[in-house]
Formats: C-alpha cells, sequence, structure tokens
C-alpha cells in the first residue's frame, strides 16, 4: 500500500472519484464473519441517546425521520476505521480514512462549496462522517454532562461550522489530537509520533520514558529498512513509525491506563503543543501576519479549552474515576498552570492590548476566571495532597507577579484547606511517584 503522502498527490481538491456502492459492498462482505461478532462503536441507549466511540452522547431530536433512519444504518455496521492523514486546501480541509477500502471526507467554509462535510463513499450522512467528527468534537469540545445536539449533516449543532472549528483550532494540532499526520509536513519522523511511539514501547518495557533506548529517540530516523536484523525492537520502532494501521493495531491494543491512552496526559501534550506555537509566534514576526497566528489570544483559547476538558472529565464521565486517572489530571493542570505563570511577559507586537501580549495577565493577572483552580478543586485531598509544595511556590509567584484578590484567596484557601486535611504533617510525598506510571512519565 502506497504511504498516505503519495494518495493525496493522486487527490483532487475539485473533484475525486466516490468509492462505489458495489466496491464497498464487496469489501464489506470479505469481512462479514467478523463484523457480525463485534459490538457496534456507536449504538442508540435505551434513552434515545446516540453514543459514539469517544464516549460523546448526541441526541437525534433536529433530526427528520428519512435523516434518522439513514444514521440508524450507518451506525449497525462497526466501524474498523484509520485516520490515515489530513491536508488543508483553499478554505476546506480533506480527512483520508481507510476501512480498509478509502474514503476522503471534505470540509470547508460556506464559500469553498463545502460547507455541509461530504464523504466519497456517496451516503449522507455515512458512517464515516459520523465517526470523523465524533472524534474531532471529542478533541475540540470534549465531554459534557449533556448530549449534543446532532445535525442532519452528521456533525453535532454546537461545533458550529466544521471547517471554522477546525481553523480556529488549527490542523496541525487537532492531527496531533487524532494520532495522525498533515500530508506535505517534513518527511522527517514526525515528533508527536516518536514521542507516542517512545511512550508506547517504554510503556511495555516498564522503563522511565527518557530512559527507554536513548540510541533510537535522541535522533531518530526511520531507516531505509524496516528489518533490523539483531534489534527487535528498533525494528518495531520503525514500523511503528512508519506503518500507519501498525501504530493504529498498538494503540488500540494498549490499556486505557498507559500513557499513551492516559486522555490528561494527551492534553497535557496539547497545552505544550499550544505553548510551542506560541514560542514560534514570538520568535518569528512573520508569523504575526498570518490569517489565524499562534498569538496569546490562540494560545490562551487551548490553555482553557484543556482546562475545561479536564474539569468536564472529573465531573462529567459515567463512571467514578480511579486514583491514578485523578493524579494524572492533577499533573496536567499544576503542570499547565505552572507554564502560564512562567509566561508572565509580552510577546507581538507592541501596539496590542496587554491582554493579547501577555499569556499570565490574560489568563490569570488581569480577570479572576478560576482559571485551573477550579479543577484543583475538584481533586480528593488525598489526592492532591503530595502537590502542597508545587502549589504554594505557585501561589507566591501569582501574589508577586499580580492577580485578582478572589483568584489569590481561593488558591490560598485550597492550600490551606489541603494543610489541614493531609493526614501526616511533613510526610514524604510518596503519592506523586509511588505508582508505575509516574515513575515512567519522568
Amino acid at each position: 500500500m502506497s504511504p498516505p503522502t503519495e494518495r493525496f498527490k493522486k487527490l483532487s481538491l475539485e473533484s475525486m472519484p466516490p468509492v462505489t456502492r458495489l466496491q464497498s459492498q464487496r469489501q464489506q462482505a470479505e469481512d462479514s464473519s467478523s463484523e457480525s461478532e463485534a459490538e457496534p462503536d456507536f449504538d442508540i441507549d435505551d434513552d434515545g441517546y446516540m453514543t459514539s466511540p469517544s464516549d460523546l452522547k448526541y441526541s437525534l431530536d433536529l433530526l427528520d425521520e428519512e435523516t434518522r433512519e439513514n444514521v440508524t444504518r450507518a451506525i449497525e455496521v462497526p466501524s474498523q476505521f484509520v485516520l490515515r492523514g489530513c491536508q488543508a486546501g483553499d478554505q476546506r480541509c480533506l480527512f483520508l480514512i481507510t476501512e480498509p477500502v478509502e474514503y476522503t471526507v471534505r470540509t470547508g467554509s460556506e464559500q469553498s462549496g463545502y460547507g455541509v462535510p461530504s464523504c466519497t463513499c456517496g451516503e449522507t450522512p455515512c458512517r464515516h462522517i459520523l465517526w470523523l467528527f465524533d472524534q474531532i468534537t471529542s478533541e475540540v469540545l470534549g465531554i459534557q454532562r449533556g448530549p449534543y445536539n446532532l445535525s442532519q449533516h452528521g456533525y453535532p449543532t454546537e461545533l458550529g461550522n466544521p471547517y471554522d472549528a477546525i481553523s480556529d483550532f488549527h490542523l496541525d494540532m487537532l492531527a496531533d489530537s487524532l494520532h495522525c499526520d498533515v500530508v506535505g509536513q517534513s518527511p522527517d519522523p514526525n515528533p508527536r509520533r516518536v514521542r507516542e511511539t517512545r511512550e508506547i514501547l517504554a510503556s511495555l518495557n516498564e522503563v522511565p520514558i527518557d530512559e527507554y533506548r536513548p540510541d533510537l529517540f535522541d535522533n531518530p530516523r526511520k531507516g531505509k529498512k524496516v528489518i533490523k536484523r539483531g534489534d527487535l525492537e528498533q525494528t518495531i520502532f520503525r514500523m511503528l513509525l512508519c506503518n500507519d494501521d501498525f501504530f493504529q493495531y498498538f494503540l488500540s491494543s494498549m490499556r486505557a491506563d498507559e500513557l499513551n491512552k492516559n486522555r490528561f496526559r494527551c492534553l497535557q501534550h496539547r497545552a505544550d503543543a499550544a505553548l510551542a506555537g506560541l514560542g514560534q509566534y514570538a520568535a518569528d514576526p512573520s508569523l504575526q501576519d498570518v490569517a489565524r497566528p499562534k498569538n496569546v489570544a490562540w494560545c490562551a483559547m487551548h490553555l482553557s479549552m484543556v482546562t475545561r476538558q479536564i474539569h468536564s472529565v472529573i465531573h462529567n464521565t459515567d463512571r467514578p474515576l480511579e486514583t491514578w486517572e485523578l493524579r494524572a489530571a492533577v499533573r496536567t493542570a499544576i503542570h499547565v498552570l505552572e507554564q502560564v505563570v512562567n509566561h508572565n511577559r509580552d510577546v507581538g507586537p507592541e501596539d496590542l492590548p496587554k491582554e493579547d501580549r501577555n499569556l499570565y495577565y490574560r489568563l490569570i493577572g488581569n480577570q479572576d476566571q478560576n482559571f485551573a483552580v477550579d479543577v484543583l478543586s475538584s481533586i480528593p485531598p488525598q489526592t492532591l495532597g503530595p502537590w502542597i509544595d508545587d502549589l504554594t511556590a505557585l501561589h507566591e509567584r501569582i501574589s508577586e507577579y499580580g492577580a485578582p484578590a478572589s483568584y489569590t484567596t481561593r488558591l490560598s484557601s485550597l492550600i490551606t484547606h489541603l494543610r489541614s486535611r493531609w493526614a501526616a504533617a511533613g510526610s514524604k510525598r510518596t503519592g506523586q511517584g509511588s505508582d508505575r506510571r509516574a515513575k515512567r512519565m519522568k
């Protein structure tokens, strides 16, 4: 099978030949025996809501009878999808999905002619659109207490225009969150793919990430040949970098508590990517003039989104979170808070208002948005306790830099509450590093 870059070269933004229904049926017939034994990844629950692979719920109340039947029919067949890549065009985005037959989903601005998402399978709404926009909604909006309202086009109305939502998020950020590549970028290994590959292999070997095979990851190379005789780990490393299906197979087979599938760690990676984008914007003045710059406002949007999604997962997940999940939530929330405090400096054009030049001022210093503190206040004291010293240091810096009194008071009250509840005064911070996941996160 040719790499996705080659296949995208053959695609036309103006006209893409659809896979015929007969071809699709033939492929489905070949896989019918395995599909008949699999549980659908979409389902309709007893309340009439559609539940999705991303654990989101969708209300079908806005759909007419014909569209509702199309959706019901589309989700009857369990999906076996791999998102192989995405590409930006003129006011539109393309996503290449394989099942293993390949389909292309297009979405764009109203002016592009693709304001309504379409798929080369010819159905509408089809299971490819339902699956893709469920994945996108999970990243852009996250879990919420009530169901999303599914539109007749196969995406939730809360997403707004899908192209605008993707563009505001930035396609490269979305691609990283969806574990796929943006086609046409550097031929070197994708840093996100390298990081996730290292997390997978280190997790399987129960070795701290930064200690696992530095000879492979300090200067990663795909290699001209996949097979490295005498080195099985390097062979698997190259296969994970080069083969999307093999990578997705590994990813889907990992336990939920492994680092690469830890939703809070994924959110931390997204926060770091947003901060890296802001750093590039600050270092290169030419990036200040692009249509959607990765400026302070954009970075603040992503960091707020990260903390909002952490809070939503804690409060809206159907089951109680396990202790390791709560610890992961704490690590991510404190990491994001610390990074914002570290960014108390101006970037960008000097004529912009301060809230558009200073990330700290926008999220903490100007108005009390309860940034990150609402997340930390949701964590049981016995789980949050080991981070008292970190929170105390952050509180001191925030008080020094300046913030609304209500914000600093709330953070101070949280620290005081933790000290009073933390069982053994002066106890060692064993909770932060005792579990093997924490050890492997070094």
